[in-house]
């Protein structure tokens, strides 16, 4: 049933997984599932319904008829959009739906992730030269030019699974290798895929979700770090990109900010300043809070009443 759902309603019922609460236990959903009505749930919870006599959607106001048919998880739903791009990519080249998909995914941020990596981790053939007027800006960027040991290798950071899945959209037409770690995989799967990064020279790019892959892995076959949009807490990024800035590096790793001029990023950009120097000040690592977190003589008088 999933292969027959139009994209674009697929798109619309990954979206209502990742934000909603589940309709009948009001808690974020455990192995989540939507259905075709748009009402997410457990997969425990609404299995009561698929199984007993009332099988009507148990969400509020909602009286359509539930089957195995039209429940969906996400697997199945990213497996939808995975058979799209498939179907586009073996099209002619002038097959206007496959011209069509390549024009709905060509954007600037894309554009500069494959320059990025195509420049850096020498893979894949070349991209037409990034238009930097485009909005694009690309921030925190100081690549080395020594010469290292072994392959050369990325990983992309985004909150946003849908944006990589457009990455790994554009990695596949341009024949370049990558493994991808995110959320919704399971246990076994996030450790090949983590495993085949760090020991296949071919896979030279990781795609990772921000929350998925920002704590207790050891990634230092890496030695650059590409941040598709930013996270209002500076720290969560900090942690993220200590995955490949950690004991057992042995190369220069160097960090890509992309954002796009004038959009609500930079505030985003601003509020993670205001944050890092919040926490500086309460370390002391700035004049005023040195002062602020250090005993002076007067104060030490005053606590010893000299």
């Amino acid at each position: 049933m999933a292969n027959q759902i139009p994209r674009e309603m697929v798109v619309d019922l990954l979206d209502r997984l990742t934000s909603a609460l589940c309709h009948v236990c009001n808690d974020p959903p455990e192995d989540s599932v939507v259905t075709m009505c748009g009402h997410v749930f457990c997969n425990q919870c609404v299995s009561e319904y698929l199984t007993g006599d009332d099988n009507t959607c148990p969400a509020p106001d909602c009286k359509e008829q539930l089957g195995s048919d039209v429940v969906f998880s996400e697997a199945t739903l990213r497996r939808r959009i995975s058979d799209t791009f498939d179907a586009s990519s073996s099209h002619s080249k002038f097959d206007d739906k496959s011209i069509v998909l390549q024009h709905e995914y060509n954007s600037s941020k894309i554009k500069a992730v494959l320059e990025v990596i195509q420049s850096h981790c020498k893979a894949g053939s070349p991209i037409s030269e990034f238009n930097g007027s485009a909005g694009c800006l690309e921030t925190s960027m100081a690549y080395s030019s020594l010469s290292t040991e072994g392959p050369i290798k990325a990983i992309v950071f985004s909150q946003w699974t849908s944006m990589l899945d457009l990455v790994e959209f554009s990695l596949n037409q341009h024949c370049i290798q990558y493994r991808r770690l995110d959320g919704t995989m399971t246990l076994s799967s996030r450790d090949k895929a983590v495993k085949d990064f760090n020991t296949d020279p071919e896979v030279t790019v990781m795609l990772m979700s921000l929350k998925a892959g920002n704590l207790g892995l050891n990634m230092v076959a890496a030695c650059h770090v590409i941040l598709l949009d930013l996270w209002w807490n500076p720290t969560t990024e900090d942690q993220a990109i200590d995955r490949a800035h950690r004991i057992g590096q042995t190369r220069p790793v160097t960090v890509t900010r992309l954002t796009i001029k004038d959009t609500v990023e930079d505030r985003i950009l601003a509020l993670q300043d205001e944050k890092r120097k919040m926490v500086a000040s309460a370390f002391g690592e700035d004049q005023s809070g040195g002062s602020a977190t250090r005993l002076t003589v007067e104060d030490l008088k005053y606590l010893f009443m000299v």
